[in-house]
């Protein structure tokens, strides 16, 4: 259920900003205020149910006073709603709209040890020619994997690395025998 609410607050805020083409300035602006309102203080008051929203709306509007004034009133809109516990959903909501948008893919790869960014740079340069997606690379390292590569396309998984091998090799042998 409250996935479909921050789907919903989402949509609409991306809405406003393809109507206003700012889908970057509301996308930097969105993560710029969930930035904020992670600081312990301002978590603690932002999430407090017993602080009126009047009260509340005054402060975002004082700690937020740098930030584009629609994200401001829509940030409102949820405290208004008493949806302030939805916002880092909202956000991720956002964040999946903003990918899709503008056809970008994470990738996450994996390997035992880092790898250089020229090998990086090359990896991102064929995924892109292939996925025909812009590429966020997120490289992470993982001695069990023993070698090779393990790439992590939303759910899809696609493993080269030397552990999978073993582990096929192994469950081959056990089925011949």
């Amino acid at each position: 259920m409250a996935q479909v609410v921050a789907k919903r607050y989402a949509y609409a805020l991306f809405d406003v900003a393809k109507q206003r083409d700012k889908v970057k300035e509301y996308y930097d602006g969105l993560e710029k205020v969930i930035e904020i309102l992670q600081i312990g203080k301002v978590k603690q008051i932002f999430n407090n149910k017993s602080i009126n929203k009047t009260q509340k709306i005054e402060f975002i509007e004082q700690i937020l006073k740098d930030v584009d004034k629609e994200i401001v009133n829509f940030i409102k809109v949820i405290i208004s709603k008493h949806r302030e516990d939805m916002i880092e959903e909202i956000g991720e909501q956002f964040r999946n709209l903003y990918k899709e948008y503008f056809n970008i893919v994470n990738v996450k790869v994996v390997s035992a040890y880092p790898l250089k960014e020229d090998v990086l740079q090359k990896l991102q340069e064929k995924l892109e020619k292939k996925l025909e997606k812009h590429i966020n690379i997120e490289p992470i390292v993982d001695k069990s994997i023993l070698g090779g590569l393990k790439l992590i396309i939303g759910n899809t998984v696609i493993d080269g690395s030397i552990k999978a091998r073993f582990t096929a090799l192994l469950k081959n042998m056990q089925q011949a025998v």
